[in-house]
């Protein structure tokens, strides 16, 4: 069934032995997500609500933890280099996981927001002009998830891009 593959998908993000911060965010976004389905439901081997619950909390702190003092999230430890793909997911994470009732550190998602306001300073020299455009993309709904609408950087977005060269993501 559909519960079952959703099952599935949760078990496989609360087991997942490697804990970089990508995979933080992925689990508490499933979990904050999903929270009125799986706690409605009873799946073998499911964690209990409370036990996922407690999970979402220790990802929340073990993020903040990792969060450097651009705002930005590297993969595995303050200190490193901030990930512009990851903090923008994390900032996703974090205002789901608000959104469904955890608690998230209020200067934790400022100083994500900060980041996310000026992502492209943050891109590689490497990276493509595709990626580019996804990442300014998903930043810019991420900022408007938080109520930080930027129209103006939009528009610049869909003008410089085009519609057909933007990823359908």
């Amino acid at each position: 069934t559909a519960l079952q593959s959703l099952t599935d998908a949760v078990l496989y993000l609360v087991a997942y032995p490697f804990e970089c911060s990508e995979q933080l965010a992925s689990r508490i976004l499933a979990v904050a997500s999903l929270r009125d389905v799986l706690t409605a439901f009873k799946a073998d081997g499911l964690p209990s609500p409370a036990e996922m619950e407690s999970a979402v909390s220790c990802d929340i702190e073990r993020l903040q933890g990792m969060q450097n003092y651009d705002g930005g999230f590297p993969y595995w430890r303050r200190g490193f280099e901030s990930s512009p793909f990851n903090t923008i997911h994390i900032a996703h994470a974090l205002f789901r996981a608000q959104e469904k009732g955890f608690n998230v550190p209020a200067e934790m998602q400022q100083n994500a927001l900060v980041y996310l306001r000026d992502i492209e300073s943050h891109y590689p020299a490497w990276y493509s002009q595709d990626t580019r455009w996804t990442l300014s993309a998903y930043a810019l709904y991420v900022r408007n998830l938080m109520g930080d609408r930027d129209a103006r950087k939009a528009e610049a977005l869909l003008n410089e891009a085009g519609l057909d060269k933007l990823s359908m993501e």
